[in-house]
């Protein structure tokens, strides 16, 4: 009962939190690397649209239901395919813990996680993301895991709260 939930990160809200100094200098550092900005629990595909068209980032959205990364696939090919951000991002059916999340900067976490999941997810993003990457979670997941540092907290409204907290990790 407690490992699904579902509810939207507004544009805006989302921007709020990327004008923040930490996430600017991520994604100029992702650039300067050549890294990704990923998602995973990526859902129909919005946070991966947003991180890319935004900030031109290369962007992947990782997420378990099948008929979700379809609904993105599909977004794409009726508004990306054929632009100047065509290659930009990708969609992938895949389990959180088997996306190959070592070439990502700025990871976000968009999904609801319960507590064995948490441990085992947060073991392979220490092992997996390099010192300095970013995680972007809407909790305080991260706060146990030794290998990251909360480096902000922002409050913003999302269809569940006029006021959530979105919480900026550093590995």
């Amino acid at each position: 009962k407690h490992s699904f939930a579902y509810g939207s990160t507004f544009y805006q809200s989302w921007l709020k939190v990327f004008e923040n100094e930490v996430l600017k200098e991520g994604v100029a550092e992702a650039r300067r690397r050549g890294r990704k900005y990923g998602v995973l629990g990526s859902s129909i595909g919005w946070h991966v649209f947003y991180g890319a068209l935004s900030w031109r980032l290369p962007a992947v959205g990782w997420e378990i239901l099948c008929s979700q990364v379809d609904i993105s696939n599909s977004m794409l090919q009726k508004h990306v395919v054929g632009t100047a951000s065509e290659g930009l991002m990708s969609f992938t059916c895949l389990d959180a813990l088997q996306a190959p999340v070592t070439d990502v900067h700025i990871l976000v976490l968009a999904f609801s996680r319960d507590v064995n999941l948490g441990a085992v997810l947060n073991h392979k993003l220490a092992n997996e993301l390099s010192p300095g990457s970013l995680v972007v979670a809407w909790s305080r997941i991260l706060d146990a895991q030794p290998e990251f540092e909360r480096a902000a907290v922002y409050k913003v409204a999302v269809s569940w709260s006029d006021s959530w907290g979105m919480y900026v990790y550093r590995r």
